[in-house]
């Protein structure tokens, strides 16, 4: 497929496809696939057009969209998407900005959106947008921009990178160290690697009220 690379994450009877870097901002999305009931969901909806309608068409069987938050660069093929599955839309509970003719429904933090035989766990995780949600799928995480290789997600007001801070210590830090660290931007990592980022970054933390761009060895 030009344009993106395609890795693919086998869990049990489940797999991730991640498709990316796509796009002028380099997005990653990815469809999550029951291989067994052959359902899928897709996550996000950045450009590139053609290698994204590629790979949802090769696993076939997407039933559900979820977006990981509003900001354009992961609505892009928003029409394309919805022209080639049929598949309603769906974003976090909190979420703002969003048309509601866009969208088909909202998900509360502790939903699960069924994949097959499989479930996807919603995780509230604001900061880089209120209503921006993780999606927890057995061993692997997808966090939007939340949570990267490296650091967290842009903030972009006072106050929102306490509020990411606390998003990624509190809801996404216990879990599992081996769990796979999917973002919407960049490279996998692990919860484990994510655990050591975040403890170098406390031992120099940004000053309150601080936002932008943070790497954890700032």
């Amino acid at each position: 497929m030009a344009g993106a690379e395609i890795t693919v994450f086998e869990d049990g009877g489940v797999r991730v496809v991640k498709i990316g870097p796509m796009g002028p901002y380099g997005n990653n999305a990815y469809v999550v696939r029951d291989v067994g009931a052959g359902a899928a969901v897709l996550v996000d909806m950045p450009a590139d057009e053609e290698p994204l309608l590629e790979a949802i068409a090769a696993e076939g069987g997407v039933q559900t969209v979820i977006a990981t938050h509003w900001h354009p660069d992961h609505w892009m093929t928003y029409d394309a998407v919805r022209a080639a599955t049929g598949a309603p839309v769906l974003v976090g509970s909190s979420e703002i900005r969003i048309p509601e003719e866009r969208i088909d429904g909202r998900l509360e933090d502790g939903a699960e959106v069924r994949v097959g035989n499989a479930r996807i766990g919603v995780i509230h995780t604001p900061g880089h947008t209120p209503g921006s949600i993780s999606l927890r799928i057995g061993r692997a995480l997808i966090t939007g921009d939340t949570l990267f290789d490296g650091g967290p997600g842009k903030t972009s007001a006072r106050g929102d990178l306490e509020t990411i801070m606390a998003s990624i210590t509190s809801r996404l830090l216990p879990l599992p160290e081996e769990t796979l660290v999917l973002p919407g931007h960049g490279t996998t990592t692990t919860i484990a690697a994510s655990r050591s980022g975040v403890a170098a970054y406390q031992r120099h933390p940004k000053p309150t009220g601080f936002y932008g761009d943070v790497e954890w060895g700032d």
